[in-house]
């Protein structure tokens, strides 16, 4: 291994490292301390994201720089208010049905 291997190795270390706290900071903000889905309460943290309340994630990602973390974006915002800590599934959910089917079914007695 080269001396330029070995230091682009270390260098993407150090990134994953930083993208990894920078999300954690934004999802520990947006779930008020232990980051959570507001929807479910899935707390594993590699299912959570960030969720655009009003529905405009697409409008949004298209005003960012290409490949700009919304994680960070969040950050340097100062962590603006509309956003909230959602599980994959119910993001995706939002986002094809308008409502997560958890919220949709919230009062059905099973």
């Amino acid at each position: 291994m080269t001396n330029k291997t070995m230091a682009n190795n270390t260098e993407n270390e150090w990134q994953k490292t930083y993208w990894a706290k920078i999300r954690l900071e934004c999802l520990i903000h947006y779930s008020g301390g232990i980051p959570k889905c507001v929807c479910c309460g899935e707390a594993e943290i590699k299912f959570l994201g960030i969720d655009h309340i009003n529905n405009d994630g697409a409008k949004h990602r298209k005003q960012l720089s290409r490949g700009s973390r919304i994680t960070y974006w969040l950050k340097r915002q100062g962590y603006p208010k509309g956003y909230q800590v959602m599980c994959h599934n119910c993001n995706l959910a939002k986002g094809f049905y308008g409502i997560c089917p958890h919220k949709k079914h919230k009062n059905i007695v099973r």
